[in-house]
């Protein structure tokens, strides 16, 4: 009768030891959370400006954070916007691309719109729905968020561009085929094909494999007419080990977006290997108009589902492969999208 209850109290007192573990533990996670936080690199020099809320004429509402560089210059600045991937924060996306630090050296302003939770409940960005009343709704909160903060800071309209990882790709380019007069450039990181799905379930299908239909009519279902004759510089980014995003979609864009910029089919592209041997190697296949790159597709040997070149310790950020957010910036330097100011002062007299 007594071994039992000799171990019914080791049990009790194994119990005890193990909870008193369990917030030795605790404590001491929660005491290197915040060491880490208190080491944290800070969003760069310049001014960060975080849980912004913008609301457009009808009501609607987009959170957004702004990042002004340390050496901005009274007016005139370029404007990168900057779309973030599901399960990401607009802080999140900052942090793990870097791309402030690349604001702060070429004196541009960065704009962070988050997704809110009661859109989307993991935050994606709902490019798989590109109807008026989803996606392109969306599109065109961004797209009026964008002009605002033009007209506000004294930005320079001619050169807008927007970026995006994953499903934030997935709306750059809706935002970029909406609205191409406001547009000057775009870059798709880990991007699905524009135009193939039309719900979440048809979404997740487009990413594992791409599209099965015709992919310029898919893009012309979704843009405005107007992109064909202006046309939308694109830069792709796609990493080759990327299990989520298959990378037949970066081929598949870069197709799509082809016909956007150079409708001639006998362009030859132009194909570099970059780094080879290394992490950093990619494939850069380049469609130029006159001396001009219009077009651009980097295939990314080492990288996953991740932002090449970025933080690592922030999620869906990876170490290997170039500086995506340099690579960005370097191609959005050649575009500018000429009559934008003109065409925002009409708008302006219109309204």
């Amino acid at each position: 009768m007594a071994a039992p209850k000799a171990a019914r109290k080791r049990t009790a007192k194994a119990r005890k030891s193990a909870a008193e573990a369990t917030r030795a533990a605790k404590a001491i996670k929660a005491a290197k959370v915040a060491a880490a936080a208190a080491v944290a690199p800070p969003l760069g020099l310049g001014r960060w400006e975080a849980s912004r809320q913008f609301v457009d004429g009808s009501g609607r509402r987009l959170a957004f954070s702004r990042y002004t560089p340390e050496s901005a210059p009274g007016a005139g600045m370029p404007l990168v916007v900057m779309l973030h991937g599901c399960r990401q924060t607009s802080a999140a996306f900052a942090r793990g691309s870097r791309m402030n630090q690349w604001a702060d050296a070429g004196g541009f302003m960065v704009l962070y719109p988050q997704q809110s939770m009661t859109r989307q409940v993991q935050r994606c960005w709902r490019w798989f729905q590109p109807d008026d009343d989803h996606g392109g709704a969306e599109a065109d909160l961004i797209a009026a968020l964008i002009r605002s903060e033009v007209v506000r800071h004294g930005l320079d309209p001619e050169r807008v561009y927007v970026a995006g990882l994953s499903a934030g790709a997935g709306m750059a380019a809706l935002v970029a085929l909406r609205h191409p007069g406001l547009v000057a450039a775009v870059a798709m990181h880990s991007g699905p094909v524009v135009g193939d799905a039309h719900s979440a379930a048809a979404g997740i299908a487009t990413m594992r494999r791409g599209s099965v239909k015709p992919i310029v009519p898919l893009l012309e279902s979704v843009a405005d007419p107007a992109v064909f004759r202006l046309g939308m510089p694109a830069l792709i980014l796609q990493g080759l080990l990327d299990p989520a995003v298959a990378p037949r979609n970066a081929r598949q864009l870069f197709e799509q977006f082809r016909a956007v910029n150079n409708p001639n089919p006998e362009a030859l592209p132009v194909e570099r290997v970059l780094g080879l041997g290394t992490e950093k190697a990619y494939r850069r296949v380049d469609i130029l108009r006159g001396r001009k790159t219009v077009l651009r597709l980097c295939e990314i040997a080492r990288v996953e589902h991740a932002w090449s070149g970025g933080d690592e310790s922030v999620r869906y950020h990876s170490r290997s492969g170039p500086d995506a957010s340099a690579l960005v910036w370097r191609f959005f330097q050649g575009q500018r999208r000429v009559g934008a100011a003109q065409a925002a002062g009409d708008e302006a007299a219109a309204g």
